[in-house]
């Protein structure tokens, strides 16, 4: 479902009386997933007398901005991004059993489900078999594979359809570099390769800059002040996220090339305004190029994972991959 079809499922589950006691969405835990979280939240808190969430009122403020003192969020927080057994003790199981200070609903935000270790999820499993009246669980994540089957038998599933892509400038800058000049010569494919480095160094001093702001907004709210080792935690998962996307671009410039080569309709391209440079770059690939490439982004990403030096992935892999170079001017 959309985020605005889960919203109103939601929402009329809620007014009706037949809520479930949590609610598993996947999707982007920063993106989509979020926002819907936060749209819920606002609908149980919203004061207006007009339609809720008016997204104007004090309380759609606070919850918006995560002060609703009857809202817990509990995120990944220590160095190895887990939710540990503490954290689900000391910041859901133990708000959630207590009177809410407004009189009325009380919710919990679990962002990154997927990050609870076992003994969190127990803990948070007998949470749910005794739930309190007005009392509402919200877990986000994006791999729910990881999630102990348990837990996600316990909620209503909700699978956002999102369509995932990297934030401009930085996706059109790694179309342009693929779709750009030929990569026929060791130095050229080099000097790419270098290109997608230096966009990836960027996007992490995006990352740190991100989770730099947001230390300011919770100083500025009277939260604690997280140690360095947790902030620099908190930039590599932001940055891993960003990376993702980035070679979800990579892999769909290829897999759209493999789908012309194999004689796909030419709707099936996702990057349609590069159609015209696809094409003939499709034209002179065997189907068994094609399916190498996909394969060797794959790597790509597998090993980015494994924390190998971006700079030799990215050269290695740019190198071997068949870019459709036209004749006269051969691969190296």
């Amino acid at each position: 479902m959309t985020r605005e079809q889960s919203f109103e499922f939601i929402k009329n589950a809620i007014l009706s009386g037949r809520s479930a006691q949590a609610y598993l969405i996947t999707g982007n835990t920063r993106g989509d997933a979020r926002r819907l979280a936060v749209h819920i939240l606002q609908m149980l808190f919203c004061t207006s007398t007009g339609e809720k969430p008016c997204g104007t009122c004090d309380a759609c403020h606070k919850v918006a901005n995560r002060v609703e003192v009857d809202v817990h969020w509990v995120f990944p927080e220590k160095k190895s991004r887990i939710i540990s057994v503490e954290q689900i003790r000391t910041q859901v199981l133990g708000p959630m059993t207590e009177t809410s200070f407004g009189g009325g609903w009380k919710a919990a935000v679990i962002s990154n489900a997927d990050c609870m270790r076992t003994e969190a999820a127990n803990a948070f499993l007998k949470t749910l078999e005794e739930p309190v009246p007005k009392s509402l669980f919200i877990l986000l994540s994006d791999a729910p594979q990881k999630l102990l089957p348990t837990v996600i038998s316990r909620c209503q599933r909700i699978d956002l359809d999102e369509n995932r892509s990297l934030p401009e400038p930085w996706e059109g800058r790694v179309l342009d570099v693929l779709a750009g000049p030929v990569l026929g010569s060791p130095t050229e494919r080099l000097a790419s390769a270098n290109m997608l480095v230096a966009i990836l160094a960027e996007m992490q001093k995006e990352a740190e800059r991100e989770v730099r702001e947001e230390g300011k907004q919770e100083k500025s709210t009277g939260e604690i002040v997280e140690e360095k080792d947790v902030v620099t935690a908190k930039v590599s998962a932001r940055y891993r996220e960003m990376r993702h996307d980035f070679m979800l671009t990579v892999q769909r410039w290829f897999r759209d090339l493999m789908i012309l080569t194999a004689g796909g309709d030419e709707t099936l391209v996702y990057n349609q305004r590069y159609l015209e440079t696809l094409k003939p770059r499709a034209a002179r690939l065997k189907l068994a190029q094609a399916l190498y490439n996909v394969n060797a982004v794959d790597e790509m990403d597998a090993q980015l994972e494994k924390n190998m030096k971006e700079e030799h992935v990215l050269a290695y892999a740019i190198d071997r991959i068949h870019h459709g170079v036209p004749a006269g001017k051969p691969r190296a």
